[in-house]
């Protein structure tokens, strides 16, 4: 299960954590499965408890007293153009089912695999044909 992941957040630093239990609760809060609660957010088809539950929930199993919780997103989301929190809601469950890298992302060492030359049958074109004209 995912450690959880570290925001900043409402002007700080926050914990953020989704258990299992916790994605059970989200589950039945969205009634849907978290992987497709995690689908909506990325189309732009979520729902209001798409966007508050993996909050609110993500803040309390991140530590957040389940008061403080419900009050920082009253606050900063409820309060807010929901538009807003959608990238959040969306990092929280997505560190809750596919984890978060342990090193930060940053550029490439120079000359890493990052600009290859691709031969002809690495770059998606389709080969050559080797009929002769008829």
């Amino acid at each position: 299960m995912s450690k959880g992941v570290e925001l900043t957040w409402a002007g700080g630093e926050n914990s953020f954590l989704l258990t299992i239990e916790l994605l059970r609760a989200l589950q039945e809060r969205c009634d849907a499965g978290p992987a497709f609660v995690l689908k909506r957010l990325s189309t732009g088809q979520w729902t209001v408890d798409d966007v508050v539950q993996p909050i609110r929930l993500g803040l309390e199993g991140g530590g957040m007293d389940k008061a403080e919780a419900r009050k920082m997103v009253k606050k900063h989301v409820e309060d807010e153009p929901l538009g807003a929190s959608v990238m959040t809601a969306h990092a929280v469950l997505a560190a809750a089912l596919y984890g978060v890298e342990d090193d930060p992302v940053g550029e490439s060492e120079a000359g890493e695999a990052t600009s290859r030359n691709l031969s002809r049958a690495d770059d998606g074109a389709s080969p050559a044909s080797t009929d002769g004209p008829e």
